[in-house]
């Protein structure tokens, strides 16, 4: 499968659902259409998407690759200081909104409404291109930076139609249409997984509001409502979920798979969730925004909840997984760790700001460092742990440094250092002894530079920061206090 199979349903199915509406495949392929040759009449290069959980957002997704332009989601949940570094960044030459009229800080870009240009076609008659090369960019992502700026990462079309066909490969549902439950942002890769695969395959996308994670009650009502086939979600969610006993069959009858990815999963989850859900398949995927989301996965049986949970199979795909030395480019045997590299058509194209960061080069294909320490053992992938100060939690992996930097812009704050404990960001600060704060003015002053899930859930104001003998922020010190 790829890009153009999105396009061969019945135009009666539903191809998504949002709070505000729904859109049928005939709606997606009329509308994407318009908006591709509107895109390709005025010359447009490269689109910020602009929008949340709406339908719209994937009309403006397809109506890029259909007309070889490049598009870069971006959620109206994130700060607008952000916001503005990421337009900035995106040298977008067109702001494509999916309500409203963008934020402040883009005037310097053109916007129009996805809803309003996509209605109809251009007066002018357009012809759309029959052939996109490859090696074009199809989305740009942005994450976390070390510099405390966003940093885009570029992957080419073929890197998408890579991925594509690599999670059609990953599971099947026993019912088409089925319905697949979209529980993350649609401006970072998690949400490739269930956009992807339920548009290539026929399948129902249903959105699910921020909001509606935050209360166990709202968030049951919208399962119970939905029924879905598939949830493609992170540990953290999951385990959220399963503090009440009324996460189980009973409430999604439905359920056939849950599909977990973006941080560590630990045995008592998958255990837990056979308790509730006994016929379900429980996938575990890995796979960085530099190598297009996930490039292996495994099935999780019963029997594997006794022992540490691997994080994929090896030799999956097309992409070469290594298990190298984390110095040279040796591959080692099983069972010796190592840095964890991926070779071949996943890779992408790279970071905007020119940056090499873990990409290389390697027997004339390209790789990258995921910076990830892991092993394998009898055929799959096992992780251990990061080597440098890239953190994940919730599933959003983040640069230690960013949430820092940005925290010492709020006013009083003279040092920050940000470590992970128990599955937390815990933010660990000095003041300026004139200026009184306390850790949850801390926390609500983090709002306008970061967003909800880089502002640490705890915060511990300290006299002065511990340091190591090369007059360093001493990390592990700071896990001790």
């Amino acid at each position: 499968m790829d890009i153009s199979s999105i396009f061969t349903h019945p135009e009666s199915q539903i191809a998504c659902r949002s709070l505000r509406e729904t859109m049928t495949y005939g709606e997606l392929y009329s509308r994407s259409e318009n908006l591709a040759k509107e895109l390709v009449h005025r010359g447009t290069k490269r689109v910020l998407v602009y929008g949340h959980k709406e339908c719209m957002m994937l009309v403006a997704f397809l109506a890029c690759l259909r007309a070889g332009a490049t598009y870069i989601p971006c959620s109206t949940g994130l700060p607008h200081d952000r916001l503005v570094d990421i337009a900035e960044a995106s040298h977008a030459d067109l702001v494509l909104c999916a309500i409203g009229r963008g934020f402040s800080g883009s005037n310097k870009i053109p916007k129009e409404n996805i809803k309003k240009l996509s209605q109809n076609p251009p007066e002018t008659k357009v012809l759309l291109p029959e052939e996109i090369d490859g090696s074009s960019l199809a989305y740009v992502i942005f994450t976390s930076g070390a510099s405390g700026i966003p940093r885009g990462i570029e992957a080419t079309r073929d890197n998408l139609n890579n991925f594509i066909h690599w999670v059609d490969t990953a599971f099947t549902l026993s019912e088409t249409p089925g319905r697949v439950l979209n529980m993350s942002m649609l401006s970072i890769d998690h949400s490739m997984v269930d956009i992807y695969y339920a548009l290539t395959h026929g399948h129902t996308l249903i959105m699910t509001e921020q909001e509606l994670k935050e209360d166990h009650t709202t968030l049951f009502r919208h399962f119970q409502t939905v029924n879905p086939h598939v949830i493609v979600t992170t540990p953290s969610v999951a385990e959220f979920c399963l503090e009440r006993k009324n996460f189980n069959k009973a409430l999604m009858p439905a359920l056939e798979v849950i599909y977990l990815m973006g941080e560590a999963l630990h045995r008592t989850t998958p255990h837990s969730l056979y308790e509730r859900f006994p016929d379900v398949t429980i996938i575990n995927a890995y796979g960085p925004t530099e190598a297009t989301c996930n490039v292996c996965s495994c099935v999780i049986t019963k029997e594997m909840c006794e022992a540490p949970i691997p994080i994929g199979d090896m030799n999956q795909g097309a992409t070469q997984i290594a298990v190298m030395d984390q110095n040279e480019d040796i591959i080692l045997e099983d069972g010796a760790e190592g840095e964890i590299v991926l070779i071949g058509p996943s890779v992408t194209a790279g970071y905007t700001d020119g940056s090499t960061g873990g990409f290389c080069e390697i027997d004339g294909k390209r790789a990258y460092r995921t910076g990830d320490i892991g092993v394998v053992r009898e055929g799959k992938l096992y992780w251990i742990a990061r080597k440098d100060s890239q953190v994940k939690v919730g599933g959003y992996r983040l640069e230690s440094s960013d949430v820092e930097i940005n925290i010492c812009r709020i006013d009083g704050v003279i040092a920050c250092g940000v470590i992970v404990q128990y599955g937390h960001l815990v933010a660990y600060v000095t003041l300026d002894k004139e200026k009184q704060m306390t850790p949850g003015q801390i926390r609500m002053a983090a709002r306008q530079f970061l967003p909800q899930y880089m502002i640490p859930g705890i915060v511990r104001i300290l006299d002065s920061m511990p340091m190591n003998d090369k007059g360093k922020l001493d990390r592990v010190r700071l896990a001790q206090l």
